[in-house]
């Protein structure tokens, strides 16, 4: 799966975008931390209907709410067991003024 991270995902996880294998998206998430050499993964709040991305490194946690989609799906919409081909954006929403 290709996973994009952009407006400060990218800055927490340290990279903008990369291929990962796996049949769930613990699994990727657990792939991915171990390429990227910190603990990486997505809490996702069904009852509050809210996802986060979670970085732990050198015992410090970051924890930011963030927007993931996948393949232009909400997070939130899918079976997160069910996910292997296709394309993860996730990223920090913004708000201008």
């Amino acid at each position: 799966m290709k996973i994009k991270f952009g407006n400060l995902a990218d800055i927490m996880v340290g990279i903008k975008e990369i291929e990962v294998e796996g049949k769930s998206l613990t699994e990727i998430f657990d792939n991915l931390s171990k390429i990227v050499g910190k603990r990486v993964s997505l809490k996702i709040d069904t009852k509050e209907e809210n996802v986060y991305l979670v970085v732990e490194e050198n015992g410090k946690t970051r924890k930011n709410w963030v927007v993931a989609l996948y393949n232009g799906i909400n997070v939130l919409d899918i079976d997160p067991n069910a996910v292997q081909n296709g394309e993860l954006v996730v990223f920090v929403p913004v708000s201008g003024g």
